[in-house]
């Protein structure tokens, strides 16, 4: 990490993982509902492997581009974050390919005590999982440990950040002040 990357703080992160994930419900429902007639015209049924693929490969193309190209989401952007490689690089595929894949496990992990409470809920469901309080339980101590283990990385990383080798880092405000002043001045003035 360089000395002016500063690591993003974990509300920070919070906040544009709610920005990213509203985006990606979003192109998440335009891809369910073009596998619709897909899986219609295949005889398949709803929730079939095709489709949680294409799920897969749409999230992954969402974060691919941008983390490969700039190394911000447009939440990541909106509060100024940008992920990168250890050594300051951007991401490649491969390696944004292993975090987007990571990110979505651990994820998974987080919302498993939520998803627990609701099939209490169904007694259809809870038939299905038995043991679903123990999962859950398992599920709040893996992410109180790694939330510890985060708060003491100097880095702050996350689960999938120590797996693809990436840091996510707050950047500054406005690094070149007086360069925006002079941009600024440039500008013609709307006369509207």
């Amino acid at each position: 990490m360089s000395a002016l990357a500063v690591p993003a703080p974990l509300w920070r992160r919070l906040i544009a993982s709610i920005y990213d994930g509203l985006l990606l419900v979003g192109l998440w429902m335009v891809t369910l509902l073009l596998s619709l007639p897909l899986n219609k015209l295949l005889g398949l049924a709803p929730g079939n492997m095709l489709t949680r693929a294409m799920l897969f490969l749409v999230g992954l193309g969402f974060f691919a581009w941008f983390w490969t190209r700039g190394g911000q989401t447009l939440g990541m952007r909106a509060w100024r974050l940008q992920v990168r490689r250890e050594q300051g690089e951007l991401l490649r595929l491969p390696i944004a390919a292993v975090r987007y894949t990571a990110m979505m496990i651990w994820w998974g992990v987080v919302l498993t005590p939520a998803a627990v409470r609701m099939i209490d809920r169904v007694p259809r469901l809870a038939e299905l999982v038995p043991n679903a309080d123990i999962v859950g339980a398992v599920a709040v101590i893996v992410v109180a440990m790694a939330l510890i283990a985060q708060r003491l990385d100097g880095r702050r990383r996350l689960p999938h950040d120590w797996i693809a080798g990436s840091e996510v880092v707050q950047l500054p405000d406005n690094p070149f002040p007086a360069e925006k002043k002079r941009r600024n001045a440039r500008l013609p003035k709307n006369q509207g």
